[in-house]
């Protein structure tokens, strides 16, 4: 393996100071642009890469941004960590993954743990329950620090940290809207075990547009389902099995329990949508391609994690009061959506 190109070997080479080539490589004023450019290609000819943590422990930063998520393996994050990770290599940032595991206090740690690398800045989707939490003293010492952070996916009112997520709310209200214009009024609802921001917004949202459109109020057909495919199918049978007079039609937290859901209904000898509806949320790219097409509210799920970095980034530089960045959603009606039986 060869060896480490350093800032002294270009030095060397050229017969100028260590101080002179790093200045240069940072494009500082006080060298003269002849100098810089013969130092950034003999730099780029010999193959020199920065040292980030020598770097990071000279300006107190680095260029790594910490990205923390509940769960990175569920669909829904993984659209938005490449999103995060398209929009920090364009900035000439890199980002250090973390999983928080729905646990406030093991998200602390993970945070701690990056700033500790001395990371730039954070983008985190803290497992706050209510759009309202009350914060511990970490996440309130954060709050009252000038640290960079932006949050994703969690709307709180008032926005206490910068935030990024999509409008749940319009997207729940479109769904509930397009089940009821097909005749629907006996409809089940999965809503998220984690009661996470966002599922606790959707939740509320479709009670109010339930109500609002004159859906049968059966609380059997309000099922708590965990996150994933394994959780709709589960909790599609559990209902199934519950419930004398079945629904017309279901909603889910995701697309990934509609995904269960579909399949329970498929084993059972159901057919979608003669039989039942089915509706789910975010937009994964499987919805389009499932054997029966999903019908769902798509949410920019990529654009909700580059819009993350760009604040960040504003933030780094200059820190601002919080705003909260609300991204459109947009509902696909595809084949699991038909008319009341």
């Amino acid at each position: 393996m060869s060896r480490k190109i350093t800032l002294q070997d270009i030095a060397n080479s050229l017969h100028v100071s260590r101080t002179t080539v790093s200045l240069a490589l940072r494009d500082h004023p006080r060298i003269s642009e002849h100098t810089k450019s013969k130092i950034f290609t003999l730099a780029k000819r010999m193959g020199y890469e920065p040292d980030r943590v020598a770097r990071s422990l000279a300006t107190g930063t680095s260029s790594l941004i910490g990205v923390m998520v509940p769960d990175s393996t569920i669909v829904y994050y993984s659209e938005v960590i490449r999103g995060i990770e398209e929009a920090t290599n364009l900035a000439g940032y890199s980002v250090v993954l973390a999983n928080g595991s729905y646990d406030l206090a093991v998200e602390a740690r993970r945070v701690k743990e990056m700033m500790q690398l001395r990371v730039a800045g954070v983008i985190a989707a803290p497992a706050f329950r209510t759009d309202k939490p009350k914060l511990n003293e970490f996440w309130s010492g954060l709050r009252h620090s000038n640290f960079p952070l932006v949050l994703l996916n969690r709307q709180l009112r008032p926005p206490i940290f910068h935030q990024v997520s999509a409008d749940n709310v319009t997207g729940m209200r479109m769904a509930v809207e397009a089940i009821a214009s097909l005749g629907h009024r006996r409809v089940a609802y999965l809503y998220g075990k984690r009661r996470t921001v966002p599922a606790n917004q959707r939740l509320a949202a479709f009670r109010r547009y339930a109500r609002k459109y004159h859906f049968e109020s059966d609380r059997s057909l309000l099922v708590a389902c965990d996150i994933g495919p394994r959780g709709g199918y589960d909790t599609c049978r559990q209902l199934w099995s519950r419930v004398k007079r079945k629904p017309t039609a279901i909603m889910t937290l995701s697309d990934a329990e509609a995904f269960g859901v579909l399949r329970f209904l498929q084993d059972n000898g159901l057919q979608v949508p003669r039989d039942v509806s089915v509706m789910g949320f975010d937009g994964f790219e499987l919805a389009d391609y499932s054997t029966i097409s999903l019908s769902t509210v798509a949410t920019p799920m990529h654009a909700i994690g580059m819009q993350a970095v760009e604040i960040l980034i504003h933030l780094i530089n200059k820190s601002f009061s919080p705003q909260s960045v609300i991204l459109p959603v947009k509902l696909m009606l595809r084949e699991s959506v038909g008319p009341v039986p």
